[in-house]
């Protein structure tokens, strides 16, 4: 598996600090948040794997790209308060994302702040819903 793919799987289980994430509707459908989610590997899939692996600076602008269909998405109205937490500091951090937080194609979210209650929440949500 490429780096690439590590660093897209990653990035759906990883989250930070709350913000415009809190603004997302929350009445999805369970297909529609399910594809957002996966936006990041197609979109990735059709743009980089066609021409080569992304740059940096290419990498960051597809996760900010990502962020903002995730917040335009939404949520269902099934997931947890907790869940729903952790979904929204996953779009913080897909925000706040530069290229000096990318090394080798994978991002560099060795801080330990994404594993607290709400975004493992989310994690098990998102295992749990979409296929």
């Amino acid at each position: 598996m490429s780096r690439f793919t590590y660093a897209v799987a990653g990035a759906v289980l990883l989250a930070a600090c709350g913000g415009p994430g809190s603004d997302a509707p929350t009445n999805a459908s369970i297909d529609d948040f399910c594809a957002a989610k996966s936006w990041f590997v197609a979109e990735g899939t059709d743009l980089f794997f066609a021409s080569g692996l992304p740059s940096d600076g290419e990498l960051v602008e597809l996760t900010h790209e990502w962020a903002s269909e995730l917040a335009r998405v939404g949520t269902p109205d099934n997931m947890s308060a907790d869940a729903r937490a952790g979904f929204e500091k996953l779009i913080d951090r897909l925000e706040d994302m530069e290229p000096g937080d990318v090394e080798e194609r994978g991002f560099n979210w060795e801080d330990g702040e994404w594993e607290d209650d709400e975004e493992k929440s989310f994690a098990r949500y998102v295992t749990n819903t979409c296929p």
